[in-house]
């Protein structure tokens, strides 16, 4: 096998393992809610309350922006409170959502942090659905003052998919459900990675027989 041959083998390696790396991109803007265009909350605890529209990303209900008040963020300085304060402004259960661009039968993997601010999950109503291509599913587990995490994937079934995030019960509407760190990542494809070490080592081992000539 000449060394162009070689080359060629090694750099289609390496074009695949690049590409397995970029999937690692997160499709979802502003996912740790650090971002609001309004007037931010400042350092430390408290809270403040934005239309989705102050929140770079994200559609929907209002959304509540909260410091260190409570519980420490799971990243960042800022997490979010789904069930927001307005009740008069929201005729109906807290959602808020954000679509991105997808590739029909790309699988994908999906990451949020979660907790309860008050009570139980279920006693204060903080239990919550999430919607996407397919996947729908409605947590009840969260606790007061510690974060839980979700790390699932689905399958897109066209050019865009839409994140939602939506409150069970309205009864209790200023209660529940932080959210924080919300990812969506395209799956690298099996053994592209190890592609990339081999197309790397491979590159290194001709560079070095040239060198020996």
């Amino acid at each position: 096998m000449n060394k162009g041959t070689v080359r060629k083998i090694i750099f289609g390696a390496m074009l695949a393992g690049f590409s397995a790396v970029s999937f690692s991109a997160n499709l979802i803007i502003n996912g740790g809610f650090e971002d609001p265009t309004g007037t931010a909350i400042g350092g430390g605890g408290g809270w403040k309350y934005y239309s989705s529209s102050e929140v770079p990303g994200w559609d929907g209900s209002n959304i509540e922006l909260w410091g260190t008040l409570g519980i420490e963020s799971y990243e960042g300085d800022y997490h979010a409170e789904l069930n927001a304060h307005g009740q008069s402004q929201n005729a109906g259960p807290w959602s808020i959502s954000q679509t991105f661009a997808t590739t029909k039968g790309q699988t994908y993997d999906l990451f949020f942090a979660y907790g309860a601010r008050l009570g139980s999950a279920t006693d204060s109503n903080e239990a919550f659905r999430v919607d996407v291509d397919g996947l729908g599913f409605t947590l009840t587990d969260h606790i007061v003052g510690a974060w839980s995490t979700y790390s699932g994937s689905f399958v897109a079934d066209g050019d865009f998919a839409t994140l939602k995030f939506s409150s069970v019960a309205q009864d209790k509407w200023t209660y529940g459900n932080f959210l924080d760190d919300v990812s969506v990542t395209a799956t690298p494809i099996p053994g592209s990675l190890t592609l990339l070490t081999l197309g790397l080592a491979g590159l290194g081992a001709v560079r070095r027989k040239a060198k020996a000539k």
